[in-house]
């Protein structure tokens, strides 16, 4: 049984009904079992309260998977090519009609009226509310009389689509952009429909030893020669795989383009799956925790929750001030020892004593240096730990790429350059990664993103007009924001993940430390934290 808000159930008629459940199974029993309890629990006089979910997002992923041609006949490849270039066709007469009657078919609000451009385009064998339509300005149907009227409607929704992309550029580009034109094959998307009735079935065939996974599409090209009623079927091998099955869930499948890469010589299929999950991922509010890597201040993490404010006890400065001195001294010790080196190099006398003292110097720089990314991890992880139970965590760290290239000789200040080349960033992530999959951390909760421009930006106005005192202080001269430099720069770290999840160009998170590729409807839960980008 399944209750909802408005629906009150009393006490006495589940008990009435335990009554009845003699002869069920063991298994219904223990359903009402079940349900006894949540009357118990939840609230007196029998209300049985359901918990309020959350809203379900829906959001598509792509995954493309290649047509195997080497097994196709040179008639299926044949069929195939004169079904994309007539698709093609037909695309651009969308477009070319609707760049004539913009004026008639346009709304409000930018986008075509799909009704206004069939009364252009298409005539009509069954009453509509204008009953038939024996006559149109643009005849598709006289044109391409071989094309049925489903592949019509989805010819026409691939020029409104890109037709509404090139119109949404136009109007934030300050330059006047070239109108799209097709010159490559560009065929129509094809939808799934149900029971039989889509453009488009996928078949999964485990006892073929061919192709595992094979496309249907539905041809009109032949049938309307003919004049059949059904149309004829085109099978297209797929190159299966075993990271194909992971990704791809044939009954998510909602759409289906066909794309041609004419360097390889190959056709590929990409499939767009559609999935409807919760906006929040868990009982838990989402947050997410930006980390600032540093040298004095070996990292810094702030929380951004969807309250939209920063608070003291969510922040922490990890650093060893004992460590920090210890490190330093030994950079001024090796610093000297190097300058006494070259001195004897230069002047013929025996280096050997200078060279394992150097070695010495280095390598106990090396210990301390690895100590103080341990203890900084750890402190991390216990501070991350710890708000893990009050949010639905991820975790974006700043890593700080190419960064050497930014302190080259003779820009600076030498003994600062050294420090910031023997710093190991990759390390301090690696270890952080590691110690949070072992407590339980999805590999995708811990994002490292580039650390660019995060210590110049405003993290409140997102202006650029700033200006850092020493390494400690920031200034904004926009907003008069100011707060401590590395505490900026962590709250930058966390806006940019937010930002790549809720205006992201694609359908992945990218991690550039470990080059992996996360889909983003893992990251569905971001919605509540979008204020921070206002």
């Amino acid at each position: 049984m399944i209750f909802d808000n408005s629906k009150r159930v009393s006490v006495f008629i589940i008990h009435f009904q335990f009554q009845k459940v003699k002869t069920m199974k063991i298994e219904e029993i223990n359903e009402q079992k079940e349900l006894q309890s949540k009357v118990k629990k939840h609230g007196k006089h029998g209300e049985v309260k359901s918990m309020s979910q959350a809203p379900l997002v829906t959001f598509y992923e792509v995954v493309p998977l290649r047509i195997k041609t080497e097994l196709m006949s040179v008639r299926e490849c044949e069929r195939l090519r004169r079904i994309t270039e007539r698709d093609t066709r037909i695309i651009r007469d969308y477009l070319r009609i609707i760049k004539h009657n913009e004026e008639n078919i346009l709304q409000k609000n930018g986008k075509v009226n799909t009704s206004l451009l069939d009364k252009l385009t298409l005539t009509t064998s069954k009453n509509t509310k204008n009953k038939l339509r024996t006559s149109v300005p643009h005849d598709l149907k006289k044109r391409y009389p071989r094309c049925s009227f489903d592949e019509f409607q989805e010819c026409r929704d691939k020029a409104i689509w890109t037709y509404e992309s090139w119109k949404a550029q136009q109007d934030v580009s300050k330059k006047e952009l070239s109108r799209p034109k097709f010159k490559n094959k560009t065929p129509r998307p094809l939808f799934k429909g149900t029971e039989g009735r889509g453009t488009f079935q996928v078949h999964s065939k485990s006892d073929n030893t061919d192709a595992r996974l094979w496309l249907e599409l539905r041809d009109s090209l032949d049938t309307k020669r003919s004049g059949k009623r059904t149309h004829q079927r085109l099978w297209l091998p797929l190159a299966y795989s075993p990271y194909h099955e992971k990704r791809l869930k044939l009954e998510n499948i909602k759409m289906m383009e066909l794309v041609r890469k004419s360097k390889e010589q190959q056709w590929w299929a990409h499939f767009t799956l559609q999935y409807s999950v919760s906006c929040y991922q868990s009982t838990l509010p989402p947050a997410v925790l930006g980390v600032d890597l540093g040298i004095k201040k070996t990292a810094v993490a702030v929380l951004l929750t969807p309250t939209g404010k920063v608070i003291m006890d969510e922040i922490r400065f990890i650093v060893n001030k004992e460590r920090q001195s210890k490190i330093w001294q030994l950079e001024n010790q090796i610093e000297d020892t190097q300058r006494k080196l070259n001195k004897s190099l230069n002047n013929g006398q025996h280096t050997k004593q200078l060279n394992t003292t150097l070695f010495r110097l280095r390598r106990r720089r090396r210990s301390i240096i690895e100590q103080e990314l341990g203890y900084a991890v750890n402190q991390l992880v216990d501070f991350t730990l710890q708000l893990k139970k009050r949010y639905n965590l991820f975790v974006s760290v700043g890593y700080p790429k190419n960064i050497q290239k930014s302190q080259p000789r003779g820009s600076g200040n030498k003994s600062h350059r050294r420090r910031l080349h023997k710093w190991c960033y990759r390390l301090f992530i690696t270890k952080l990664k590691y110690k949070l999959t072992s407590y339980g951390f999805e590999p995708l909760r811990v994002v490292a993103v580039k650390e660019s421009d995060t210590s110049k930006t405003c993290s409140r106005c997102n202006s650029t007009n700033t200006t850092r005192t020493g390494q400690g202080q920031f200034n904004c001269h926009d907003c008069n924001y100011v707060l401590d430099a590395d505490l900026n720069g962590a709250k930058n770290i966390g806006k940019r993940l937010i930002r790549y999840v809720l205006k992201s160009k694609f359908n992945y998170i990218f991690d550039i430390l470990t080059k992996e590729c996360y889909p983003l409807r893992h990251y569905k839960s971001f919605l509540p934290l979008g204020q921070w980008l206002k």
